[in-house]
């Protein structure tokens, strides 16, 4: 019996040779660099129960599908402007049967609703993230990002935090494989 991680392995690469969400297509490729990845979260921090989750610029799928999977006690949105990676999003889904997350097709900075934690993989820099998420995060709300590891963009994510009275709670170092290159997660409260 196939398994959620390989069941999902397979969808999206069904979905991907159609429209090219990602340019990984090997299966253990897409269960280190896109599952692994969005799964990495978990080993330090956990979403408190009930909460709701954006995941701006969803695109392809990752990091919102395995960490819906993994979290069915919250509420999972996906936003992106592009509408045919929405549809696709959306369809794989239903395909999955997966009951807590639905992909929307909107521009972030247009989107309206209020979200308890708000997630971004390799979508901005973090000035425009912080312009995009600040209206979409609940007070107390916090920010994850999912970054290659850069000093430049750390200082920024420093000095944005600085000038906007936010905290990095979490700094997070890690590499999927030998060779990969560093990413980093961070947790910043709002």
């Amino acid at each position: 019996m196939e398994s959620k991680r390989e069941k999902l392995i397979t969808i999206f690469s069904k979905y991907n040779a159609q429209i090219n969400l990602s340019a990984i297509r090997k299966p253990e490729e897409i269960l280190v660099k896109h599952i692994q990845d969005a799964l990495e979260l978990e080993k330090i921090f956990q979403f408190e129960k009930g909460k709701t989750i954006a995941d701006l610029g969803t695109g392809g799928w990752f990091p919102l599908l395995p960490l819906a999977m993994q979290h069915p006690n919250n509420r999972f949105t996906g936003i992106d402007a592009r509408r045919k990676k929405v549809d696709a999003v959306n369809a794989m889904i239903d395909e999955l049967w997966i009951s807590n997350v639905k992909a929307r097709w909107s521009r972030i900075e247009e989107y309206n609703d209020k979200f308890d934690y708000v997630m971004a993989r390799a979508v901005a820099y973090i000035d425009i993230l912080r312009e995009w998420s600040q209206h979409l995060l609940r007070k107390g709300g916090k920010l994850i990002l999912f970054k290659s590891a850069s000093i430049e963009e750390k200082e920024d994510i420093e000095t944005i935090c600085i000038n906007n009275a936010l905290q990095i709670e979490i700094e997070h170092h890690y590499k999927l494989f030998d060779g990969d290159q560093e990413r980093v997660i961070y947790v910043i409260s709002n």
